[in-house]
């Protein structure tokens, strides 16, 4: 397939950069002209793969930042799938044929030889951005799935601390840094000792499960801004939360990635289909659909300085 160019969105003071050949990747938003997305350091000298990333390194070789879907898995391969399925899913970086396009829409749509497709579009809002998915298994067997938002907030979002709200009644699912599960589960918020509510230059490197999101809505506020995450369909019940401010001192991170993620999921861990544990199984002309928005509100102060410059 010839190289699709990026494609420009614009709404009101919102813009944003699409990329259809390396997932359709949400890879930037500037929400009043300030970046609210993570945006690596080696970004600029990424080369996109032939080939789906077999491998956690060789995905994040060439993970620029910004929100992308993971699928049709999230996290480590299953070396006993039917279907291979490369890290965080070999739709998470493949080429996306863009279907549509308006000033502030793009519809994009990605499909495997074996019959499942996915269908997105992104869409600019007064505040943010939005995105709506739909998933058909066309083939003849049921696929084995795990779906996640892999939404990466960074820019200016992370200048201060934050406060986390997630509903009362949601479950924290404690895992290690690769996403696998240890441990029991806890009522959000943990033990308080692990401050999961605050998110500042003193949190570790981390993820965790958040499960039974309900409703589906888990915000940021801070001094500076108010970020909400919210989501509608029965296919994303719970979310990761991933932190990494920065404390991550190996290759690549060199403690310069600064992201938080808060990502909407069917799975609330990241072993993928080798545990099951919460996966989809879509049957033969079964189909998924749900929508994600990410709002941000600059504090009126922040933005009357945002605007005067």
């Amino acid at each position: 397939m010839t190289a699709q160019p990026a494609v420009r969105l614009e709404h009101g003071g919102v813009s944003a950069t699409v990329l259809p050949d390396e997932g359709g990747v949400l890879l930037d938003l500037l929400v009043h002209g300030r970046p609210v997305l993570t945006a690596t350091p080696w970004g600029s000298a990424v080369l996109p793969g032939a080939r789906p990333a077999a491998d956690e390194s060789t995905w994040v070789e060439r993970w620029r930042g910004g929100w992308q879907l993971c699928f049709p898995t999230a996290g480590q391969p299953n070396p006993l799938a039917a279907v291979a399925e490369g890290f965080h899913g070999t739709a998470s970086q493949a080429p996306w044929l863009e279907v549509s396009r308006a000033p502030d829409t793009v519809a994009l749509g990605w499909a495997d030889r074996e019959g499942l497709s996915a269908e997105r579009l992104w869409r600019l809002t007064d505040h943010g951005a939005a995105v709506a998915t739909r998933v058909h298994n066309a083939g003849d067997s049921t696929r084995v799935l795990v779906a996640a938002e892999h939404l990466i907030l960074g820019g200016d979002v992370l200048a201060a601390p934050l406060a986390l709200d997630v509903p009362a009644g949601t479950q924290l699912r404690p895992l290690d840094y690769a996403g696998l599960p240890e441990g029991a589960p806890l009522p959000w918020p943990g033990d308080p000792a692990e401050r999961w509510t605050v998110v500042d230059r003193a949190t570790p490197a981390r993820v965790t499960g958040l499960a039974g999101v309900q409703p589906q809505r888990i915000g940021a506020r801070g001094p500076h801004v108010d970020v909400l995450v919210e989501w509608q369909g029965g296919a994303l019940p719970h979310a990761l939360l991933w932190e990494e401010l920065g404390a991550s001192p190996e290759q690549p991170w060199n403690g310069q990635v600064v992201a938080l993620g808060i990502e909407p999921t069917s799975t609330p861990h990241g072993a993928g289909t080798a545990l099951d544990l919460d996966l989809v199984r879509l049957p033969p002309g079964g189909t998924l659909d749900w929508s994600v928005a990410l709002s941000v509100r600059w504090a009126s102060t922040t933005l009357d300085e945002s605007e005067a410059s």
